[in-house]
C-alpha cells in the first residue's frame, strides 16, 4: 500500500464503469469458466485433480538455497512446471471478487510485480515482494535488463512467516493454469505470466502449501474494478485503458533476462 496514493481509473475505464452494469465483470468471468472445467477455478479443484496420476517434480537445477528456480538458469521446462502446479499441487485460480473475499478472511494477496509498477498502482491491502528486479535500464523498459530476484523466497519468508497462510499470487497479467502451454516452442508462451506462477513454484518448494493464483493478474483486477463497484478501488493511477492495455508491452519488453519459452 502507498501512503498518500489516490485511487483513480483511466478515463476509458471510468467511462466503461459508467456505461456497464455492475454485473458485467461477474458475467465475463462466468463466460470464461463456461469454456473450461470448473476444477480449474476455486471450489472444485481437488476432486478433479485427484483422478490424475502423480506428476514427477520438474527436472531443473537447484540454486544455492536448494530451490529449483521458476525462471532463469537451472529452470525446468515450463510445461513440466505447469503440469506439476496443476496436477500435483492442485493449485487453484481465483478471480478478483474471490480474492477480495479471501483477503477479508485473512488471506494475503502477494503482488510479485516489478517495483516501479507496484509503486504506481496496486490492489489495496496487498503485500509486495518482487519476483523480478533491475536497475535504471530495466526501469526504462529496455528489453533484457530485468533479472529474477534471487532473494524472492527469503523475502516472502520475512513478509509472510506463517507458511499456513493462504497466499494469492498476482503478477501483471496472470498467466494461465487453464490453457495448456503451446507445444510449438517457436510460439510465445503466455501461460507463464510474469512471475506469479514461477514464484508459486518456488514457494511450494519452500513449504508454503495454501497458494492461489489471481486470474488475469493485477491488470484484470483493475479491469474488474471498472465494472464491479463492490471491489475496492485500486490504489494509485492505473496506466491502462481497457481498449488497448492488455499485452501492450509485457510479452516482449518485460521479458526477464534469461527467460525462454519451452
Amino acid at each position: 500500500m502507498h501512503a498518500g496514493a489516490s485511487a483513480s481509473l483511466s478515463p476509458g475505464a471510468a467511462r466503461l464503469r459508467a456505461s456497464r452494469p455492475a454485473s458485467a465483470s461477474a458475467s465475463r468471468v462466468a463466460r470464461a469458466r463456461a469454456f473450461v472445467p470448473r476444477a480449474f477455478f476455486g471450489g472444485g479443484r481437488k476432486s478433479a485433480a485427484a483422478k490424475v496420476p502423480a506428476v514427477p517434480f520438474p527436472n531443473g537445477t537447484p540454486g544455492p538455497d536448494g530451490i529449483v528456480p521458476g525462471v532463469g538458469k537451472g529452470m525446468p521446462k515450463w510445461p513440466e512446471v505447469w503440469e506439476w502446479l496443476n496436477y500435483e499441487k492442485r493449485m487453484q485460480t481465483v478471480d478478483s471478487a474471490e480474492a477480495v473475499a479471501m483477503m477479508r478472511k485473512g488471506a494475503v494477496l502477494l503482488d510479485v510485480r516489478f517495483d516501479p509498477d507496484y509503486e504506481k498502482w496496486s490492489v489495496p491491502g496487498s503485500v509486495h515482494v518482487p519476483y523480478v528486479t533491475g536497475g535504471v535500464l530495466a526501469k526504462m523498459r529496455l528489453p533484457g535488463f530485468k533479472r529474477k530476484n534471487e532473494d524472492f523466497v527469503r523475502l516472502v519468508r520475512e513478509a509472510i512467516p506463517d507458511k499456513r497462510t493462504k497466499i494469492i499470487l498476482a503478477c501483471i497479467w496472470g498467466g494461465s493454469l487453464v490453457r495448456e502451454p503451446p507445444k510449438n516452442r517457436g510460439l510465445t508462451d503466455d501461460t507463464k505470466g510474469a512471475g506469479s506462477l514461477p514464484g508459486a513454484f518456488e514457494l511450494y518448494q519452500d513449504g508454503y502449501e495454501n497458494l492461489y493464483h489471481l486470474y488475469g493478474g493485477v491488470n484484470q483486477y483493475y479491469q474488474d474494478c471498472a465494472f464491479d463497484p463492490n471491489l475496492p478501488e485500486g490504489e494509485g493511477v492505473w496506466p491502462g485503458d481497457l481498449e488497448w492495455f492488455g499485452y501492450r508491452q509485457f510479452i516482449q519488453k518485460d521479458r526477464l533476462k534469461g527467460q525462454r519459452d519451452d
